[in-house]
């Protein structure tokens, strides 16, 4: 039986073959929930500078065209390898990304993208610039106390820190995007530096902190599942279509499917925003402060700092937007850079204005931090939902 009969069946009121169909939406709901993810958007939310098109000629071409464009993701990861370089003074070895590319292969192919992007250096003259600026400043923190580096590493992926130090860490323990390997000049005592790396061409130094997923909205999961189902049924086609990249074809080709499902994403998260409320404003302060420091501030102590290393948050930024700006540099350690606001549990509140996909954390009634609800893709009708978790003081 076609999709279209069933389509006709489930209008007419015929209960079997409305069945029939439901039981299809709920098996793909259920394919959906296993595969969550799989067409986000290759995109960090501080970074966004080019809408690019979406590219619906398969799988081989949306490879060929990713390997040769320039991402806004890029921009972050090429601060990680050249401060790594500068630190260093060479090109780090260790370690390769999940494409298994060396930091130096990694390096190279980003910039042959933007010199096609471009048709010249300029914009990667300018971002190595500023790389080597925030090497500067992150060596003199390091030397400052009497260390000198030694090494440093790419800790892009999972398992990283491990094999830089021996110490087991998750991503979401410790955030560092690069191991600096250091030495005290007069004891030779060694020490770890984990840095999170930072960077925008904005004025504003807290760009996001943390992307926390649906774990972090306590139980918010049955809102995406409301939502999904809804609009599978207002848009049947939909139902049974396992490939991202067709599903975005389906929705750029469709006006108003595209209006529609924008609609129904932001009605989704203002309702987990809700949730979310709602579960934090009615649990002990213990909780909430919980959830501000491991979900959105991502400020516990990592692994290393409970053996004896460090951990800093480097942010790289503009003294303002117009031409001729200064480059400026703010580096914290997360664990206690917010411990006079965290530590007093009475004067710690949540708010939410009911109408927008974000929590306010306010202390003594002024906002320090947020948790933006958003959409993974934005091109995905059956797109999965996350956050982003930032300081706004």
């Amino acid at each position: 039986m076609s999709l279209q009969l069933k389509i006709y069946l489930t209008r007419a009121g015929l209960v079997t073959e409305s069945k029939t169909l439901e039981k299809e939406i709920e098996d793909f709901l259920q394919y959906l929930r296993q595969h969550d993810g799989e067409g986000d958007d290759d995109e960090h939310p501080d970074e966004i500078e080019d809408d690019e098109d979406d590219n619906t000629e398969g799988k081989k071409q949306l490879k060929e065209e990713k390997e040769k464009s320039y991402t806004s993701n890029d921009k972050g990861v090429l601060h990680e390898l050249l401060v790594g370089k500068h630190l260093l003074g060479k090109h780090m070895t260790l370690h390769k990304d999940k494409s298994g590319d060396s930091p130096k292969v990694a390096h190279d192919k980003i910039k042959d993208a933007l010199h096609k992007k471009h048709g010249n250096h300029d914009e990667y003259n300018r971002l190595n610039a500023k790389a080597k600026s925030a090497a500067d400043d992150i060596r003199k923190h390091v030397e400052k106390s009497g260390h000198k580096i030694h090494d440093v590493h790419w800790t892009s992926k999972p398992g990283d820190i491990k094999k830089s130090t021996g110490i087991e860490a998750s991503q979401k323990e410790d955030a560092s995007d690069i191991m600096i390997h250091t030495h005290h000049e007069k004891t030779g005592k060694k020490k770890f530096v984990g840095a999170s790396l930072k960077v925008t061409d904005g004025k504003n130094k807290h760009i996001t902190a943390s992307n926390p997923g649906m774990e972090a909205t306590h139980g918010a999961h049955d809102v995406v599942e409301k939502h999904r189902k809804e609009l599978l049924k207002t848009h049947p086609k939909l139902v049974g279509v396992k490939s991202p990249e067709k599903r975005k074809e389906m929705m750029n080709s469709d006006p108003k499917m595209k209006e529609d499902v924008v609609k129904r994403n932001h009605k989704a998260t203002v309702d987990i925003a809700k949730h979310l409320h709602k579960q934090l404003s009615t649990g002990s302060k213990e909780n909430l402060v919980h959830h501000i420091k491991t979900h959105v501030l991502q400020s516990n102590k990592t692994p290393l700092q409970h053996n004896g290393h460090e951990h800093i948050r480097h942010t790289t930024y503009q003294s303002s937007n117009k031409t001729g700006n200064k480059t400026i540099h703010d580096s914290v350690d997360p664990s206690e850079h917010w411990n006079h606001k965290l530590n007093d549990h009475k004067n710690i509140s949540v708010h939410h204005d009911g109408k927008s996909g974000t929590i306010h954390f306010k202390h003594n009634g002024k906002t320090f931090a947020t948790h933006r609800i958003r959409v993974s893709s934005s091109s995905d009708p059956m797109t999965s939902f996350k956050g982003d978790g930032k300081a706004v003081e």
